[in-house]
Formats: C-alpha cells, structure tokens, sequence
C-alpha cells in the first residue's frame, strides 16, 4: 500500500462518529457528479427506510447510470458484527428496509433506472457474521433480481477515495501527498499555522488555469473545491481528536481568506457556479465557528474564564492576547445574525458577560488590539446599548492612561508581542517598542465623539498634549475620491486584494488626527465632532467583495492579518 493510500485508510478509520461519515461520504459522491437527492444530515431521526443518501450516478463497476440507496453506518457501528446485524435499526434491518419501501422521486425519469443498494461503512465484516451476513445477501438480493447489492467497508472506501477523490487532486503527486501529510502531524505542534498548509494550498490553487474555464466550470475545477471541503472537514475531525478546536478555527480561517484572495484575483466573484462552491466552503467553516464558540462560551464568561492557569509567567501577556483573539473572532461571528432583536439578546447575554467577567478586555497592550475594541464597540452601537458602549470606551481609555502614567508605555504600534513580553518581565523597552505615535488612541478619539463623551474628550485631550502623544490614522490610497492613487506601490493587486493577501499593507498614508485649529488653539469638543463629522467622506471604497454578498469576508482578513481597520469601517456610525 503506497503512502497515498495508508493516510486515506488511516483518515477514515479515524472517524469514529457516525455523523463524521454522514458528512464526508455525500461530499465524495458530490465530487463524482452524482445527484445527491437526500442526505443523513437531512433525515437523521426520522424514518428512512434504509436510504441514509439516495442518489443518482454512473456506477463505478460498469457505468451505468442507476438510483442507489446508500446505507451509511459509522461510529459505533463501523464494523458488521453480530450485533450490529441484528439490532434494532442494524444492518439487516435497514437493508430490509431500504428494498421494501418506495422512494418518491421528483424528476419521474429516474424511477425507470435500475436500483442498487450499498452497505457503506468504514470498517470491516467480522468473520463470525460473514457467512450469516452472506447468506442474508445471497437470498435478499439474488442475482436473478432487480435490485443489485453491493458492500463499501474499509478497503473498498479505501480504494475509492484514495483515486477518485484524495488522488485527483488533493493528493495528486508526490508534493502536495508529503504537504498533507506533514500539516497533520503537525497540526497540534506549534501556535501558527504551519508553512506546509500554507504551501499545500498554493499547490492546489496553482493546478487550475483561468483560462480553462469559459462557459461550464471544467471537472478539474470542482475537484479543486471538493478538495478544499474535504481539507476543512479533515482539519476540523483532526481537531477534535485533540479536543481543541482552535486549530480548526485556525488553518480554516487561513483557508478561508486565501480562498477569497483566489477568486478575486480571478475576477470570479459574480460567477454564480463559484458562488455556489464558496457558500459551502463558508457554511461548514461557520460550523465549525459555531460549534467552537458553543464550547467556549460557558467558560469565557466566568470570572476570568479565558486566564490559563497552566501558562505560568506568560499569562502577564498571554491572559490579553487571548481574550483579545476571543473577541475579535467573537464580535465578528456576531455580527453574522440577520435579525436585530435577535444580536441585541445574543449581545447582551454572551459579550457583555465576557466583557464584565474578563478585565483584561479594557487593557490593549498592542495598537491591532484595535481590531476587537472597534469590533466590540461598533456591535454595541448598532445593536442600540450605547450606555455599554460607553462604559467600555471609558474602561479602555482609563487603562490606556494608567499604562502611561504608571509604567511610561502605550500599546505597541509594532504589534509585536515580543516588544511586550520584554517590557513587562523586565520592565525594559526594547528599541524596536513604538509608542510616541498611537493610531488606536486616534480611533478612540473618534469613537469619543460618536458617542458624544464630551467628559471624556477634555480628559484625553489633555493626557494627549501632556505626554506629546501623536495620532494618527491610516488610510489607503484607493478611496474614490483619492488624488494620491499614484503612489500605489502594489499595481498587480487592488486594495481588495491586497487585504486578503499580505501581512503588511503599506499603500497609504498617515493621517493626523489634531486636536488643534490655527497650530495653537485648542479645539473644543463641538469643533471636534465637526472635524470628524467632516473627515467621514476621507475614505469611500466601492468593495467587489460587499457587491457579491459576502462583506463578511472582509473583516475577517483584517483580523487574520493583522491589518488595521480601514476607516469607513467605524466613520459609518458618525451621526448615527
């Protein structure tokens, strides 16, 4: 057996619940042009008659097209044995079942094909029931019939799934094989994602060809994207074997954005066969964030629920850095709800419990913790709590001043968790530690005046001046009405693009955020509010990624790279 097909035969003896085969056996079916008219996920629980997946197809002994009843048993009933023979709902049950009762079908063409039924389970036949289980076949479904029978166990799957599905495309040579390989034994290893995924999903884009595709989406192509469903689902079971869905989270996230990168790369955002491949990738990855936040949530919102108590020394730094992770992530899966009433009773009963239980949540220790505290903010907006959004800005603003006046240090505008690490244990500022300027206290500023903290505002403004704290906000080049589209260094890639791609975007300027008129007079806090009510237009950018109904996308590369909000992303609440 060759290494391709050891780490399939591996994988699906590793799905040891039953709903793991009820997933990915539709989705092998999906990618070999089958017509899948009802599936486990759809019909568990009720009363199937055998037909966990009915569908049409060619069968792959001799190609012709037939209706087949596929029964699907996994997990607990992997193996064929005695008792799983028969038990209540067991094998000769279901298949009993499966033979006697009619399936309606919509399209009336397909009751005329020929019927097959097929045991599909990953694991093998015991040989204490083999003979009895042979015999049951051989007098149920005899050759004379018109019903065929057939068994996928281990091998079979095996066999099928190694060439037609894994060897197709994900693992096609001897490259992407030894990437695979590598991602998953090392899945659990290290804190980032590891560099043979990175790589392994560059092989895969890197198979199709733009110009293959014209007017119908070549099979190569949708390969390519059961692929990428197949990945997802691996890297998620693989995950739960470790009990840590975080690493799911993760590489899929990375999988996500590098996906969306892709398409538009390609132009191919409107193209309504893409749009159907992203919505299921994106479904199963929104899964997948619901199941992870199903099993965090009730621990996050106890009393310091997110500190590590196994960290040691780090949890000075670490207890921040992963609350502010959880939040990013947390505020924008949110935001996903489509009913208002809905998010304000979801918002109240899980943020702001996290927020209270959590102190830390108001003390960033780097500028991109902008990311989460606009996120936080702006949810709290929308939703109409503008009292919480309040007291957390307040929260936030008071432990920005403690940090300064205490120990001389405002968040890191590096964004490096080094920086901060040294300064803490040993009260140090490394030479590469920015602080002078602050493009999160800018943001703050603003914030202050969308919900008119006039308090608040002479606070700040006189720490700003006493420390000489510069501000600054970063905006991009591409605004429509932008005069400096000249100095855009990337030409190969629009700001889209770019977002989904780099780590560093640097196509932009800083822009001073004065709290001064004429050089030297101070502005009061009306003047303020109009100079931001004025700046509001500064950055207006029409995404392709908003025009194809997936905005969503967008601050979730924001967040993957570490990329600073644009600012039409809180200025929308201006006058709100």
């Amino acid at each position: 057996m060759d290494i391709k097909s050891i780490i399939v035969k591996e994988y699906l003896e590793s799905l040891t619940e039953s709903k793991e085969l009820d997933y990915i056996f539709p989705l092998f079916l999906e990618s070999q042009g089958f017509v899948i008219l009802s599936k486990p996920t759809e019909s568990k629980g009720l009363s199937q008659y055998g037909k966990d997946v009915v569908a049409v197809g060619n069968d792959f002994s001799d190609g012709i097209m037939k209706r087949f009843y596929f029964e699907l048993k996994g997990g607990e009933d992997r193996n064929v044995t005695n008792s799983t023979y028969t038990k209540n709902d067991g094998i000769r049950e279901s298949l009993i079942e499966a033979k006697d009762r009619k399936f309606d079908f919509t399209n009336k063409g397909h009751e005329n094909l020929p019927l097959k039924i097929v045991l599909v389970h990953n694991g093998e036949i015991k040989s204490d029931v083999k003979e009895i289980f042979e015999g049951f076949v051989n007098r149920e479904f005899s050759q004379n019939g018109n019903i065929e029978f057939d068994r996928w166990g281990i091998s079979e799957l095996t066999n099928l799934f190694a060439e037609r599905f894994f060897g197709e495309f994900l693992l096609v040579n001897k490259e992407a094989t030894k990437l695979f390989n590598k991602t998953l034994v090392n899945l659990d290893v290290e804190d980032k994602i590891s560099n043979n995924f990175i790589e392994l999903l560059d092989v895969i884009f890197g198979l199709v060809i733009r110009d293959d595709y014209n007017k119908t989406l070549p099979r190569k192509w949708k390969m390519m994207f059961e692929s990428l469903r197949l990945i997802s689902f691996i890297i998620y079971t693989e995950s739960k074997e470790y009990n840590n869905l975080n690493i799911a989270k993760k590489y899929l996230t990375h999988l996500i954005v590098r996906l969306w990168y892709w398409v538009l790369k390609n132009k191919l955002e409107q193209d309504k066969s893409i749009r159907n491949y992203i919505d299921k990738i994106l479904d199963f990855y929104l899964f997948v964030m619901n199941e992870y936040f199903q099993r965090t949530l009730p621990i996050a919102c106890l009393k310091d629920g997110l500190y590590s108590e196994t960290a040691g020394r780090y949890e000075q730094v670490g207890y921040t850095f992963r609350t502010f992770d959880y939040l990013q992530y947390l505020s924008w899966f949110l935001r996903l709800s489509p009913d208002t009433e809905l998010l304000k009773e979801i918002t109240k009963n899980t943020l702001i419990p996290i927020l209270n239980a959590n102190n830390v949540c108001c003390r960033p220790l780097l500028d991109i913790h902008s990311i989460p505290i606009i996120g936080i903010l702006k949810l709290l907006i929308e939703t109409g709590d503008k009292e919480s959004a309040r007291n957390y800005l307040s929260q936030v603003l008071f432990y920005i001043r403690i940090g300064k006046e205490k120990n001389d240090r405002l968040p890191d505008a590096n964004n490096s968790e080094r920086n901060v690490i040294k300064l803490i244990t040993t009260r140090e500022k490394s030479i590469y530690y920015s602080d002078s300027t602050s493009p999160l206290l800018a943001v703050l500023m603003e914030f202050i005046a969308i919900l008119d903290m006039e308090k608040e505002y002479y606070e700040m403004k006189d720490f700003i001046k006493e420390h000489k704290i510069d501000l600054g906000i970063f905006v991009p080049y591409h605004s429509n009405n932008s005069t400096s589209k000249h100095l855009i260094e990337d030409k190969e890639n629009d700001l889209e693009e770019q977002l989904f791609s780099k780590i560093f975007f640097n196509d932009g300027y800083q822009c001073d955020l004065s709290l001064t008129k004429n050089f030297d007079d101070e502005l009061n806090f009306d003047e303020f509010k109009a100079m931001v009510l004025e700046r509001k237009g500064e950055f207006i950018y029409d995404y392709r990624t908003d025009t194809a109904g997936f905005s969503i996308l967008k601050d979730l590369a924001h967040i993957y790279f570490r990329t600073p909000y644009f600012p039409d992303k809180w200025r929308c609440l201006v006058n709100r």
